[in-house]
């Protein structure tokens, strides 16, 4: 029997909550292959998106109403209350008696069929009382379900308006964006393609473009053809600093899913050599499984731990390396909110150990004028401004030409980039 919507979004996220997946992975997972209308999809997709987005203010609305707390109770029962109060709450154009009488047939249908009432009673009384309970729109934390500590460490980052800032735009459902395989075709022929299979294109920038209404993006004729990939026009601050020529042999560290490999492939119009490692081998086979679909030939790939000096890459003399960290992901919040759940301040400064590690052995893969360009999708200091600084501290042979750092805005992610450069 085909399962219902609420019934996938429910198992969506089980296992995310309680599973520890990705959400964006665990919803391609649920609706791939899936035979359910673009409708369908989409309303799994928003409902899963916006429970997990407000998921601290949501169980907020449950303890208001319920002597259990949320933490206590069956995680079956509490799943199936975050999704019917997000849609009470989130979805305008759910009718509320819909959202509480589906929650009562999947308490039933899980076999909880003594706690129906329980279900069906916190839900009604959630319906019936909209302004309850009341919070303050200062309450930074609890207006966008952020943990207290990254409030407070994204106030010492950026300032009590920045973290403000940073928060809202965070909240936004984030666009799919795409850069044009200018190896295979133009900007405006993608667009046109694009307009033509009933997309809705914006431009951004660097040859980007923000989509909307696309359905399955993989069943689109321009991604068969690989005529673009999707990739977060913040990150493309990096692929440029890198300055990419044809002819130029280039090293992508941490490279898979190969996003940043493939963009600075179409700038160097597939003449040169660019060598993409990642210490993931299951990565590396998507990585080589996009290259063809993109038409691409200059990109080998090698799997290889960043952590841990390689002599093969020194010899490469490589005229750019580029460090993409493995880091805390905090920039990117928009596109996978369970970030806010799963990180803590002991991560940031593992990850900054080894952050620090990787960037110094990158930079003994780079020949003498050539460059190094360090990024992360953080807006974490201590992953960033703070590695930076104690690069340049010791090492000498090296020059920090620029170091910036972007904030989550209409269609980019938080992206710090420093380019560096050997003397």
């Amino acid at each position: 029997m085909k399962k219902s919507d609420r019934a996938v979004a429910l198992g969506v996220l089980a296992e995310i909550f309680d599973g520890g997946a990705y959400t964006n992975i665990s919803l391609r997972k649920a609706l791939s292959g899936s035979e359910r209308s673009a409708q369908s999809r989409a309303f799994i997709t928003e409902m899963v998106n916006e429970t997990v987005r407000n998921l601290y203010l949501i169980d907020h609305i449950i303890e208001a109403f319920s002597n259990t707390p949320a933490y206590e109770m069956k995680p079956t029962i509490r799943n199936i209350l975050r999704i019917s109060v997000c849609q009470i709450r989130f979805l305008e154009r759910i009718p509320e008696r819909a959202a509480v009488d589906e929650a009562v047939k999947l308490t039933k249908h899980f076999g909880f069929d003594r706690l129906a009432g329980f279900v069906n009673g916190i839900l009604r009384s959630i319906a019936r009382e909209p302004e309850r309970p009341a919070f303050s729109q200062k309450d930074i934390a609890l207006r966008f379900s952020y943990p207290p500590w990254l409030v407070n460490k994204l106030v010492k980052w950026l300032g009590a308006k920045g973290a403000v800032e940073f928060c809202e735009n965070s909240h936004k459902p984030a666009p799919v964006t795409v850069l044009t395989n200018t190896y295979k075709t133009t900007p405006d022929e993608l667009a046109q393609i694009l307009a033509k299979d009933g997309v809705d294109v914006t431009p951004v920038n660097f040859n980007t473009f923000a989509l909307r209404h696309t359905g399955d993006i993989t069943r689109l004729a321009a991604f068969t053809d690989g005529l673009f990939i999707v990739i977060d026009p913040g990150a493309m601050a990096a692929v440029n600093a890198l300055d990419a020529k044809p002819g130029q042999t280039i090293l992508d560290l941490c490279a898979a899913p190969g996003g940043k490999s493939f963009a600075a492939a179409f700038q160097m119009q597939n003449i040169g050599r660019i060598l993409a490692a990642d210490i993931h081998a299951h990565k590396i086979n998507l990585l080589r499984q996009t290259q063809k679909r993109l038409g691409l030939s200059i990109i080998e790939t090698a799997v290889q731990d960043a952590l841990q000096f390689d002599p093969t890459l020194a010899r490469l003399q490589a005229d750019a390396v580029l460090l993409d960290a493995p880091c805390s992901g905090i920039g990117t919040i928009r596109k996978h909110p369970e970030i806010k759940y799963t990180r803590s301040p002991e991560d940031i400064l593992i990850l900054a150990q080894k952050q620090a590690t990787m960037l110094a052995n990158a930079a003994k893969y780079v020949k003498p004028g050539g460059n190094l360009v360090y990024c992360t999708c953080t807006v974490a200091k201590e992953e960033n401004a703070d590695i930076i600084e104690k690069f340049a501290a010791a090492h000498p042979n090296f020059t920090i030409l620029s170091a910036a750092q972007t904030l989550p805005g209409e269609a980019t992610d938080g992206f710090f980039t420093a380019k560096i450069q050997r003397l």
